[in-house]
């Protein structure tokens, strides 16, 4: 279904539910954070043994890189939501 042939109230309701997905990914990122730390924490403590400090570093790496997905998404979606409220004001 196009946005266009919605009505404004059912734009800014699926604009609604988009923010929702937004909060969600904003809690996502707050827990990825913590656990950033702890994986930072655990290549600093463990990171020069040469048996798992490898695993240490690429896990600190992966966790990075799920944060910066999160964030991109993020962005898009608010970048949804502003195109979805002027698309109702336009209705």
């Amino acid at each position: 279904m196009e946005e266009t042939s919605l009505t404004k109230e059912q734009l800014l309701m699926k604009s609604n539910g988009v923010k929702d997905c937004v909060k969600w990914i904003e809690k996502k990122l707050k827990d990825e954070k913590e656990q950033l730390k702890y994986d930072e924490d655990m290549w600093n403590s463990y990171g020069m043994f040469e048996d798992c400090g490898e695993s240490y570093k690429v896990a600190v790496y992966e966790r990075k890189a799920r944060m910066e997905a999160l964030v991109e998404t993020k962005i898009s979606l608010q970048k949804y939501i502003k195109k979805l409220k002027h698309i109702a004001e336009e209705v």
